[in-house]
């Protein structure tokens, strides 16, 4: 993979691959951290995250300029990463869910933010900077392709990690995951009020409403806006709590009387929409209502029929959810010291190429040689390609918009109405023990028939690699599978391990992607990265058309109570990732590549700063589109960001022409 290439390229992508392992195993969990600690809404945490995004991907563009003008790359680089080791330690130190929690945890998202703006833009620097000579400079798209795929190799593993550290937590008591309660939880943050005292005032303060269907709306804004519930609203939350505490209470075999065992079929039943299971989910609701003889010792006195939902959803949420997400916070401080580690270790390989433009042109007066590598360009070509890179950093901002949902809406949609319980057939797709053997089995494809990013096949070696793979699936279906299938086990999946697939579908789709490239190339047919770009973005609507397909007919997000009446397979989100990611494979590696081909020699770190400049403005319309998630129907939601792609595809297009005329 690395055969023609400079060694700094391996030591790069493995410093960058261990700070995204920190970073996407943080995000990972970070909207369900903040809303299952500090009870904040989903319009409050889309904004938070948004902001967050925003500055993460802005702030790149200050560190560029420290770096062109003051410190250099490494130097940067190095205090990036002491200041994104800040940032995660105050996330990983427990702490109480007040206000001064909620301050560490901003000052921890503002110093993470912090270090990787002197960080990301100035690691990709380098990494154009072993592709200026000669010898190496037609391989830089190649190279580019590597080490994004590097990026998604640490970002692959880690929604796996974070989803493992929450079952090992929630394994101590032998509880299972269940996304409803931390959300009926802090749902009881919402203040009660009388709901005639509360429509009187709404209805004085909205006098020109006329319709039916427009006071429903205004009341349903007015409540997510003011934090209220009526009182039938908290008696249902406390009956999901109660009924969700038993079943899990009796799964864990805390309850040793039948009579107040909830099975997890009788739970799973009391969501039922199924008319024929009325009168059997009536029986069961009766059963959890007349529950009222509970342990003191467990979870609250049982004379108050409010302590034991409250302080069972306390425990579940505060106990362990909430100490599992400290400890995968202090996972990503590790990731940091291990990436640190490897750029020092090796910095041979990169230190050469350490150099920028103003300390080029100083190092070559004061040896009075001309240094052919050395690019001088005139004011008129500045101008030009600046004005071609602002162009496509104006376009990639809806596609980043639209994309980064995954880690927000997404992430709700997979928590609302996505099918948690699976088979153990259908867990093969999630689990680790056989996408590894699959990805093994990929690759031995591709050795044996394509090679591998540009490098020739190799027939033997992937034939092994296949058997490989064959043989590592075949042990994880015997072993784990088959056992749990005769035993008709159901797995529950937690909302954030869909993440893992864009990352996954990167790293096999990749040398795909490179092969197809290189094959276009060799032919004299392959597009220009601006064409690329609109491919990209034409791709990332249909991945929405996907989810708006699935989504009609759904109840609107503002409308459930814990999850949907209707879930919908797994396979539909999986789908929506894998065409996303081939968007994404359009633009996103070869957008970095094009950057460090096309910026001025002075403004390296001024451009690379200002691609993620973009992603910024694109994450925090992330966090502004989110904040209607609960204000539109699902379908509709979905069609706003099909429109924004198919809109920014047919800008890119409209101004080809200039963009290739300016970048050849």
């Amino acid at each position: 993979m690395f055969k023609n290439h400079p060694k700094g390229l391996i030591v790069l992508a493995l410093t960058n691959m261990g700070e995204r392992f920190g970073y996407y195993t943080m995000l990972a969990i970070l909207t369900l951290y903040m809303q299952a600690k500090f009870g904040f809404s989903s319009s409050a945490t889309s904004l938070i995250y948004g902001l967050f995004l925003g500055l993460v991907y802005f702030l790149p563009l200050l560190g560029g300029v420290i770096a062109d003008k003051v410190m250099g790359y490494g130097k940067t680089i190095l205090l990036g990463i002491s200041v994104m080791f800040a940032g995660y330690l105050l996330l990983a130190v427990p702490s109480e869910a007040n206000t001064f929690g909620q301050i560490m945890m901003f000052a921890a998202l503002l110093l993470i933010s912090l270090g990787t703006g002197f960080f990301k833009g100035n690691l990709q620097v380098l990494v154009g900077n072993l592709y200026e000579s000669n010898e190496y400079k037609g391989k830089r798209d190649i190279a580019f392709s590597i080490f994004y795929m590097f990026i998604n190799i640490g970002a692959f593993f880690a929604p796996s990690v974070a989803n493992s550290i929450n079952n090992a937590f929630l394994a101590k008591d032998n509880f299972i995951y269940d996304a409803s309660i931390a959300k009926n939880y802090v749902a009881l943050n919402d203040k009660v009020v009388d709901e005639k005292t509360f429509y009187a005032e709404i209805f004085a303060k909205h006098k020109d409403v006329k319709t039916a269907e427009d006071s429903i709306k205004i009341i349903k804004e007015e409540k997510k806006e003011y934090g209220v519930i009526f009182p039938n609203d908290e008696k249902e939350i406390l009956f999901k709590l109660k009924a969700a505490g038993l079943n899990q209470l009796t799964i864990a075999g805390k309850l040793t009387e039948s009579s107040m065992q909830i099975t997890r079929e009788e739970y799973l039943l009391l969501d039922s929409r199924n008319p024929k299971d009325k009168d059997a989910q009536a029986a069961v609701r009766n059963r959890v209502e007349q529950i009222t003889v509970i342990d003191p010792a467990i979870f609250g006195d049982s004379d108050d029929l409010r302590a034991f939902p409250v302080n069972f959803g306390k425990y579940y949420v505060t106990n362990a959810l909430g100490k599992s997400y400290n400890l995968a916070f202090a996972i990503a401080c590790i990731s940091m010291l291990i990436s640190v580690l490897i750029f020092l270790i090796f910095k041979k390989t990169w230190k050469a190429v350490d150099r920028t433009h103003k300390q080029q042109l100083k190092d070559a007066e004061k040896s009075g040689k001309k240094n052919e590598e050395l690019v001088i360009l005139s004011p008129a070509e500045v101008k030009e390609r600046m004005i071609a890179l602002f162009l496509v950093f104006f376009v990639v901002i809806f596609f980043w918009m639209s994309f980064h949902q995954n880690g927000l809406c997404m992430t709700f949609f997979a928590r609302d109405y996505t099918q948690s319980q699976i088979s153990p057939l259908h867990n093969m797709m999630f689990s680790l023990l056989a996408i590894i053997p699959f990805i093994v089995f990929i690759y031995g494809i591709y050795l044996s028939t394509i090679g591998l990013f540009g490098g020739n096949r190799k027939v033997k070696p992937g034939i092994t690699l296949i058997i490989l793979g064959i043989a590592g699936l075949a042990a994880d279906y015997l072993i784990d599978v088959k056992s749990a299938i005769e035993s008709q086990d159901i797995i529950t999946i937690t909302p954030q391990i869909f993440q893992q697939f864009n990352p996954l579908f990167i790293i096999l789709l990749t040398p795909l992607s490179v092969g197809l490239f290189t094959f276009l190339a060799n032919k004299g047919k392959e597009p220009s990265a601006p064409r690329k770009i609109g491919y990209g973005m034409l791709m990332a609507a249909i991945g929405f058309v996907v989810l708006l397909a699935v989504s009609i007919g759904q109840v609107a997000p503002a409308d459930i109570n814990g999850v949907s009446d209707t879930l919908v397979s797994p396979n539909w989100l999986i789908g929506t990732y894998l065409i996303l990611t081939l968007a994404e494979l359009f633009l996103s590696p070869m957008g970095i590549s094009f950057v460090a081909k096309v910026a001025p020699p002075q403004y390296k770190g001024l451009m690379q700063g200002g691609w993620f400049a973009s992603t910024a403005i694109g994450n925090l319309l992330v966090g502004i589109m989110g904040a209607f998630w609960d204000k539109l129907p699902l379908a509709v939601f979905w069609g706003v960001l099909v429109i924004c792609c198919l809109l920014s595809a047919l800008f890119i297009f409209s101004i080809m022409k200039r963009l290739e005329k300016a970048t050849k």
